[in-house]
C-alpha cells in the first residue's frame, strides 16, 4: 500500500488534534463542533454477551465524546455571547444620529 501524501498526513494530524483536544476544545462557532456518532444498537443477546467488553468500550467512548461535544457547544455559545456584547458596547459608543 502506498504511503499517504505529506498533505494528507498533515490533514489527518490536524483533524486528530482538533478531535482529541478533550474538554479544552476551542470553538469558533457551533458549526466547528462535531457531534459523536452513537454506538450501533445490539439487538440479540448472543452478540451482547460475546462482545460485552467491546460494546461497553464503545458506549464509554461515546459518552466521553458527547461531553467534548457539549463543552465545544458551550464554548461556541460563550464566544458568540462575548462577540454580541462587544458589538453592543461598540454600538453604544457611537455618536447619536443627527436630527432630521
Amino acid at each position: 500500500m502506498p504511503h499517504p501524501s505529506p498533505n494528507l498526513q498533515l490533514a489527518r494530524l490536524v483533524c486528530c488534534a482538533l478531535l482529541c483536544s478533550g474538554s479544552q476544545a476551542w470553538a469558533g462557532t457551533a458549526l466547528d463542533c462535531l457531534p459523536p456518532l452513537p454506538p450501533a444498537a445490539v439487538g440479540d443477546d448472543a452478540t451482547r454477551v460475546a462482545y460485552a467488553s467491546e460494546i461497553h468500550e464503545e458506549y464509554v467512548a461515546y459518552f466521553e465524546n458527547a461531553q467534548t461535544y457539549l463543552h465545544c457547544l458551550e464554548s461556541a455559545r460563550a464566544e458568540a455571547t462575548a462577540e454580541v456584547n462587544r458589538v453592543i458596547a461598540e454600538y453604544q459608543t457611537l455618536a447619536p444620529a443627527p436630527d432630521d
